[in-house]
């Protein structure tokens, strides 16, 4: 049967005018399927062809991508030990096309590639991003929390006491914290999270775009009696609301909000400190009214 949506008339189409682009030689990150495999863009496809040589973090799980999509390219294996080293490096020429793709999402997140990276910099080899899925990235924007302000920390730390320092030099951080856990550490890590960020809001995404996509969002209480019967399995990107403004943090922001009335215009003001500090905009203008009568 075929798909109205991709008729073989537009893949044409799309083929023959991406074919008319003016690629430069250089390296490019080309991001991959992060589980669905159509979940690539034809400029990916396109560049990966064009590539002289494609430095993958797994050759054999790369393999199985190209395979499908009949891209018969020469496949190095580029992981964090030999990122620079000869038999990686001295492939490369100014003058010619390559890639680098990680076992699943953008390369050089969470993954090798920033050394190679930085030797195509220091060598004048240009480098280029072909942007897609990401994650972490898709984790975040079917969370429910917000987007504004984020940080990503990647994988946690093994040791449970290293994983409580952690949290605790994290604790007081308004902006939404989003980090990567195994499924052997995953309940420990919920665990932990309660004694030190109590019951803040939380989304756990597992197998995101695949089969099997888990998604669940609630307290983080809520989401750990959610895995009581069954064992999680699958990477995990864990997403937890940022700490709310305590009162001595709003006093603080309002003493700058004073001075900045100074200088600056209410409107500007009050979006400075409500973005700055993450509280409510109607709550900072009333109270930069009040400071402006006063």
């Amino acid at each position: 049967m075929t798909d109205p949506f991709l008729s073989p008339q537009l893949i044409e189409n799309i083929t023959r005018k991406i074919s008319t682009q003016q690629d430069k030689p250089g390296l490019y990150t080309v991001a991959t399927p992060i589980g669905n495999i159509f979940d690539i863009s034809f400029r990916a496809i396109h560049i990966l062809r064009k590539s002289k040589i494609i430095f993958a973090e797994d050759t054999r799980n790369s393999r199985k991508l190209l395979d499908f999509y009949e891209i018969d390219r020469p496949l190095i294996s580029c992981h964090e030990y030999n990122e620079t080293l000869p038999q990686v490096v001295d492939q490369i020429e100014s003058s010619e096309y390559y890639s680098i793709i990680s076992d699943a999402g953008t390369p050089c997140i969470s993954d090798p590639g920033y050394r190679l990276i930085n030797w195509c910099i220091e060598h004048n080899i240009n480098v280029f991003p072909v942007p897609g899925a990401c994650a972490f990235i898709s984790g975040l924007s079917i969370a429910g929390l917000p987007t504004d302000r984020f940080t990503f920390f990647g994988f946690l730390p093994n040791k449970k006491n290293a994983k409580y320092d952690f949290f605790e030099s994290l604790k007081r951080k308004t902006e939404t914290l989003i980090f990567l856990e195994s499924p052997k550490r995953i309940l420990e890590t919920l665990l932990i999270m309660i004694d030190v960020f109590g019951q803040r809001r939380c989304c756990v995404c597992r197998e995101l775009t695949k089969l099997f996509e888990d998604v669940r969002r609630g307290s983080i209480q809520e989401i750990l009696k959610s895995f009581a019967n069954k064992e999680p399995q699958g990477e995990f990107v864990l997403i937890v609301e940022g700490c709310k403004a305590l009162e001595e943090d709003i006093e603080f922001a309002f003493n700058e909000l004073q001075k900045l009335l100074q200088t600056k215009s209410v409107k500007e003001s009050v979006a400075i400190i409500a973005d700055k500090y993450r509280l409510n905009r109607r709550r900072v203008y009333q109270k930069a009214l009040e400071l402006k009568n006063e």
